[in-house]
This record gives structure tokens, C-alpha cells and sequence, in this order.
């Protein structure tokens, strides 16, 4: 016996699979492995900002504001003349105009946040300034794991393994500079 509900009631047809709906806000990541720990970088386009996070933990970790003037000029990076120039002299110099400022949480290691906040914001605003897009502020969170302490140093001390933070810094700017700009389609994982 069944009831007036069951009889009434008609399941629906199965939809045919549409495409995969378009993300509201443009994002793009990328994950790659930096000395040893992988390392995850999610840039995303907002109209009046760009949200950077590059994060070695899952975290979102210190969120801090760049902010450049209008009539500040980007400076491009120093030509070589020499055959091999390293990743780390290509680099674009941060404005000296560059304003800081922290929004959530503070960084472990203070000096060194600020000089990765000011070289990622200066990469990014290279890149909108490429695909002809308004500057605007770059917010980025920064969650990186701990240096390890050299020799004789303790937690209160700033000083990490020169080397070792060479290649960590010359690998996340790496990543970044290879987002594309605001117009990009999101990368392959």
C-alpha cells in the first residue's frame, strides 16, 4: 500500500553535467617544493586589492598591507652584463614609497617579513603594471616555517643560515613572479 505523498510526489530527472562554474574571484596557485618543503602560493584579484598567500604550514600565517603611492615609479630590475645573472639580482628593488602595514598577527622574525612582503608586493605590482591593470594595495600572508637556528643563535636572535635563506627567499620569489597578472586563467596544480 502506498501513501498520497509517495503517489503525488515524482523524483526528478537527473540534470545533464554542466561546466564547471567559472570561480567568482580570479585565483591562481601554484605548489612547488622550495628546499625540501613544499610551499603554496594563492594569489587572488580583487578590485581594489590582491591578495597574495604563500604558505609552507597550510596557514594563512602574518597579514600585512603594501601600499605604493600613485606617483611612486617601479624601478626595473638592474641590467647585467654579465652571461648568468642570479635569480636574487634580477629581481625588481622595492620602491623605497613602500608602505607597510600589518593587519593581523605578528611575525616571528619581523625584518624578514617585511623584506619578503616588499619584494612579493613589488612582483606583483610588476605584473599588473605588464598587463596594464591599476595598481593597487597587495595584502600578503606569509606563513613560513622557521628558519632553523645557525650555530650560537637563540630564539630571540633574527639571524638564520644565510644560504639556506638565500634559496628559500630566490624560490618563493619564483613562484610569484610567475603569476601571470590579473587577466590569467588559474594554473595547473
Amino acid at each position: 500500500m502506498s501513501s498520497l505523498l509517495e503517489e503525488a510526489y515524482a523524483p526528478p530527472l537527473p540534470q545533464p553535467a554542466a561546466a564547471a562554474p567559472q570561480a567568482p574571484i580570479p585565483t591562481y596557485r601554484l605548489r612547488r617544493d622550495i628546499a625540501g618543503v613544499e610551499t603554496e602560493l594563492v594569489v587572488e584579484t580583487f578590485d581594489d586589492r590582491v591578495l597574495v598567500v604563500l604558505t609552507q604550514s597550510g596557514k594563512v600565517g602574518c597579514l600585512t598591507q603594501a601600499h605604493l603611492p600613485p606617483v611612486a615609479q617601479l624601478v626595473p630590475p638592474p641590467a647585467h652584463t654579465d652571461a648568468a645573472p642570479s635569480a636574487l639580482s634580477a629581481l625588481p628593488p622595492p620602491p623605497p614609497a613602500t608602505h607597510l602595514t600589518p593587519l593581523l598577527g605578528a611575525p616571528p622574525q619581523p625584518t624578514l617579513h617585511e623584506l619578503y612582503v616588499s619584494q612579493i608586493a613589488t612582483l606583483v605590482w610588476w605584473a599588473l603594471q605588464l598587463a596594464r591593470a591599476p595598481r593597487r594595495p597587495v595584502v600578503v600572508g606569509l606563513a613560513l616555517k622557521r628558519a632553523p637556528r645557525g650555530p650560537g643563535l637563540d630564539d630571540d636572535d633574527e639571524g638564520v643560515d644565510g644560504d639556506d635563506e638565500r634559496v628559500r627567499f630566490a624560490g618563493v620569489m619564483d613562484m610569484v613572479a610567475s603569476w601571470p597578472g590579473p587577466a590569467s586563467a588559474p594554473a595547473p596544480q
